[in-house]
């Protein structure tokens, strides 16, 4: 009787017995496309080769063979029978050695993650500093900018941890967006004083107006 195997033995066995094919798409879909491609290049071939052979066994094509002169033939069936090929295969490799590449790769992309994400921190940092050293050097969009690279989704990890950054940026913008806001204000009454001053109707004496009221 065959002795029953341990889940542990399973695994171990899987690891050293099963293999994955390497064609640079996924494992699941591989298997459905790799056959349909396969028979679809074979289809081909074998409609190329039947047309090739009804054209070989034409009439004038014999008659040249009984006379043995068969090199259009063979140049023919030659250069209509160059067949497609399917794509080929990388490699074959066992399910450990899979996994193993497979561990290596996440460990080296979550390496590079975690050196994107810190020039991303160290950006972010020299950013609000310099913002906060000279908030004129930047403009509207520049500003909205920061902002969005306060919100976005990379940063919230380390905003959640430090948020004393966000004060800090908060605090700020709100400090230049209103200093803005009131100089806007001032040049709006200026320009308004302008071009009141420049009005004609504007520059006449009290008793002018009235007395054209009243003409009125």
């Amino acid at each position: 009787m065959k002795e029953k195997l341990t889940p542990q033995e399973k695994k171990r066995l899987s690891h050293k017995k099963d293999y994955r094919t390497h064609t640079g798409e996924p494992e699941r879909g591989m298997r459905k496309t790799w056959a349909e491609r396969k028979a679809r290049v074979n289809r081909k071939y074998r409609r190329k080769a039947d047309a090739t052979l009804h054209k070989a066994l034409s009439p004038e094509r014999i008659d040249a063979v009984k006379e043995g002169d068969d090199e259009t033939t063979q140049g023919l069936i030659r250069k209509d029978l160059t067949g497609e090929k399917n794509p080929p295969k990388w490699r074959v490799s066992s399910l450990k050695e899979t996994l193993k590449r497979r561990a290596e790769s996440k460990k080296s992309s979550a390496g590079r993650k975690a050196k994107h994400l810190a020039a991303l921190i160290q950006k972010f940092k020299a950013d609000v500093t310099a913002f906060e050293k000279n908030p004129e050097a930047l403009g509207e969009d520049e500003v909205g900018l920061l902002i969005f690279q306060w919100r976005s989704s990379d940063l919230r990890p380390f905003l959640k941890d430090n948020p004393s950054w966000i004060r800090r940026l908060g605090r700020k913008v709100g400090e230049v967006r209103k200093e803005r806001r009131k100089e806007a204000e001032k040049a709006r009454l200026k320009a308004e004083a302008k071009w009141k001053w420049r009005s004609p109707v504007l520059r006449l004496p009290r008793n002018m107006k009235s007395e054209e009221k009243n003409g009125q």
